[in-house]
């Protein structure tokens, strides 16, 4: 049996293969394109392993090696350095170490979600983040008309506003405007493609809960994967990183802020379904906690503890497969 580590790079993939005898029988590179990948594979058999690190771009790798029917794992970069420093004394995170890893079962894996679930990560991600690069655009217009000192009462994005916009005939703000509705044409597709997984039991269940939509109910299922993986609801908060870091002196512990570890996509959603859920069901045992929060810590922080306590009810929604139901002790 051959005991394969990856090091995935952006052009390059660096490899180091084991044998049973845990001696080094190959060790390379080869570009990191999906032709080169498969011809790589042409050098192994069934029951070979694969660890690779969990970069931003390892899913067209998984899947090519998944297809050709390999076992692959995906190896969490945090969990490895420490490994690595403790047993095999480096800290150096490269394909050796991987497959050494990976020999002596000691890689610390990554969850890695079904390909439909990754699919609609995907598409929910794409679209949060053109909002983001459209809202970009909105703040530059805005900034064009403060140095111009021109002032408009009203929404500058409606179609009156837009008209008001051309009028002006700006080079600039003209670019910026042409590129922003651009972009909006590629939100309203993902839009419509979102569409297509609102029957999905999980997303319907979400949905349930004021303050939570469609758009919110897909970035929080596909950022949580199964729920089954939580064997509580403080691990998915601490999946979240929306529990607090604590360090101990003596007998005393503190409690610092919270470790923003896993997805800021989920905290993100989760934080703004909060805003939201305040408006909708003001009198909720989840709206009233808030309140309560603000008086303690302030209004920043007790959104924050609101939404951990939001993904607590989330957990349990998901876990018992039920609707939301107001003041249910969660």
């Amino acid at each position: 049996m051959n005991y394969v580590g990856l090091d995935i790079h952006t052009e390059n993939i660096v490899y180091t293969v084991l044998s049973d005898d845990r001696n080094v029988k190959m060790r390379g590179k080869i570009v990191n394109d999906i032709e080169y990948i498969i011809e790589f594979l042409r050098n192994f058999e069934d029951g070979d392993l694969f660890v690779m690190d969990s970069t931003g771009f390892y899913e067209p790798i998984y899947d090519t090696i998944e297809s050709k029917g390999f076992k692959v794992k995906l190896a969490n970069p945090l969990k490895v350095k420490l490994i690595a420093e403790s047993r095999i004394k480096n800290d150096k995170i490269d394909s050796e170490i991987l497959a050494r890893l990976l020999k002596n079962n000691w890689v610390p894996e990554s969850y890695v979600p079904d390909k439909k679930i990754r699919e609609i990560r995907r598409i929910v991600r794409t679209r949060i983040n053109l909002k983001r690069v459209s809202t970009g655009f909105k703040n530059r217009i805005y900034m064009e008309l403060k140095r111009l000192k021109i002032d408009y009462d009203g929404n500058l994005f409606t179609l009156e506003g837009r008209h008001f916009l051309r009028s002006l005939n700006n080079f600039r703000i003209n670019i910026y405007l042409n590129s922003l509705e651009d972009i909006e044409k590629e939100i309203k597709i993902i839009e419509n493609e979102i569409q297509k997984y609102s029957d999905i039991e999980e997303v319907k269940l979400l949905m349930t809960i004021p303050g939570i939509g469609l758009f919110s109910a897909l970035i929080i299922y596909s950022e949580i994967g199964d729920i089954n993986r939580f064997s509580n609801s403080r691990k998915l908060v601490s999946y979240a990183g929306l529990n607090p870091t604590t360090r101990q002196s003596s007998d005393i512990i503190y409690h610092g802020h919270i470790t923003r570890q896993g997805s800021p996509y989920l905290r993100w959603i989760l934080t703004e379904c909060i805003h939201i859920h305040l408006i909708k069901d003001s009198h909720s045992n989840l709206s009233n906690y808030y309140r309560r929060m603000v008086k303690r810590i302030g209004k920043n922080k007790a959104i924050v503890a609101s939404a951990s306590k939001l993904l607590k009810i989330i957990y349990w929604i998901l876990k018992e497969k039920r609707e939301y139901i107001k003041n249910y002790a969660q």
